[in-house]
């Protein structure tokens, strides 16, 4: 929902907002600015969700890490505060993997066809949208590991449902930039064909219809993983049975 309201403001409410009281007739001169407004406005979103995942993956880990060493939960505390990282070294962290996924997107971009200088700007602001819908949430959960990061999105093996839910986020969001494209080219004359509004509001929708596909995924990957859990529980009973009867 937050996703689908910044769409919707960059494309009317702010453009609304910013032509009040001037007399310009070009939707494109309210609405490329809009695009920073709504920016900071995802940034801090993305922020907020991502500090929660990684709060709640690290809380899970250092109770499995103590279950598993101690077989008790009187050092899960203990493990908590030696394993967690601060606050502040989670979100420099995931700021620092975001300006490098910034700089990614923006190289691809370039390789697609956008300008290398002309509209420079417009297309930073591509990459730093499509950094904060990608990299920037998923570097709350994966954090600094080159190997966790190759599994998920290029050998496109997520493990935990996190993992599945940033993968189809990513995936989707990237796929909706490029079908954005489209109607850049196309003779309409409308404001929202401006490079690269398009190729953002794309990324917003199927970032919402990844985040759809994730959960539906994340259910898959459960329901499987009860099933053969519950597939050797029986297979253990029927061989105590049988070793008994024996």
């Amino acid at each position: 929902m937050v996703n689908l309201t910044a769409s919707y403001s960059t494309l009317t409410w702010i453009p609304a907002w910013l032509d009040k009281g001037t007399n310009t007739t070009k939707g494109t001169e309210a609405t490329l600015p809009s695009l920073s407004w709504t920016l900071v406005t995802l940034f801090i979103f993305q922020t907020v969700v991502g500090l929660v995942q990684a709060h709640l993956l690290s809380s899970s880990t250092a109770t499995a890490a103590a279950i598993s060493t101690t077989g008790a939960m009187k050092s899960t505390a203990t493990s908590r505060s030696a394993q967690s990282p601060s606050l502040l070294n989670v979100i420099n962290t995931s700021i620092a993997i975001g300006a490098v996924g910034t700089l990614i997107c923006h190289i691809f971009a370039v390789l697609f066809g956008a300008g290398t200088v002309h509209q420079a700007k417009e297309t930073s602001q591509l990459a730093c949208y499509l950094s904060l819908l990608t990299f920037y949430p998923a570097s709350f959960v994966l954090g600094t590991d080159l190997k966790s990061w190759l599994r998920v999105f290029i050998h496109n093996s997520p493990e935990t449902y996190t993992e599945a839910a940033h993968y189809c986020q990513g995936m989707m969001a990237i796929f909706g930039a490029w079908l954005g494209s489209i109607v850049i080219p196309l003779d309409w004359d409308r404001s929202w064909q401006a490079w690269p509004v398009p190729c953002i509001l794309g990324a917003f929708l199927f970032y919402c219809v990844g985040t759809v596909v994730g959960f539906v995924v994340s259910l898959v990957m459960r329901q499987r993983k009860a099933r053969e859990e519950f597939g050797i529980k029986a297979n253990t009973k029927k061989g105590e049975k049988a070793a008994i009867d024996s």
